[in-house]
């Protein structure tokens, strides 16, 4: 059985050297070669047209994403906390200031995105609702923000305000500022 064993073995190498010696092993070599290298031209090519020189986080992602949401995350998880830490007063006008600075906040990154409009209202119109998940809970808060800034007797809750709040922090959620 052991001698059985080791024949089939040798044949089996035997059968390999000679296959990779054959003409047929060198022109599949060469055949797979060049579809490599055409791939790979293909692949250059595709890039390019998608627009790789001009904007890579564009080609990658499949939309521009801002430096803060993709790999300066830390700098605006710190920014949010200094906005978040105005629900601690008791004082509706600061939760009204909180409300507008995450406004802003999420407005600039928006705008980075490269939405086209003049304000945060045109750009919330130009994100179809499969690009952002949250999409409609931010258009509400915006109109919440809107409210704050043309209505003088608007009055804010704080529940009303931590809601609010909490839809344009579910926007970063959505680009894993929050770990």
């Amino acid at each position: 059985m052991d001698v059985f064993l080791e024949n089939f073995i040798t044949g089996i190498l035997s059968l390999a050297k000679a296959f990779y010696a054959s003409l047929t092993f060198s022109f599949l070599k060469f055949f797979l070669e060049v579809y490599v290298i055409v791939m790979f031209i293909d692949l250059v090519l595709m890039l390019k047209q998608r627009g790789l020189g001009a904007d890579i986080r564009d080609t990658l992602v499949g939309m521009n994403i801002p430096p803060e949401l993709a790999y300066r995350k830390g700098k605006l998880r710190v920014k949010w906390a200094k906005v978040k830490r105005r629900f601690d007063s008791k004082n509706e006008s600061d939760y009204k200031v909180a409300i507008i600075e995450a406004d802003k906040i999420v407005d600039d990154l928006i705008a980075e995105m490269n939405y086209k409009g003049e304000n945060m209202t045109e750009r919330l119109d130009n994100i179809t609702p499969g690009q952002i998940d949250n999409i409609e809970e931010l258009r509400r808060a915006h109109e919440t923000r809107n409210l704050i800034i043309h209505d003088d007797s608007f009055v804010l809750t704080r529940e009303e305000a931590l809601k609010t709040f909490d839809c344009y922090e579910e926007f970063l959620r959505f680009f894993l500022v929050f770990d």
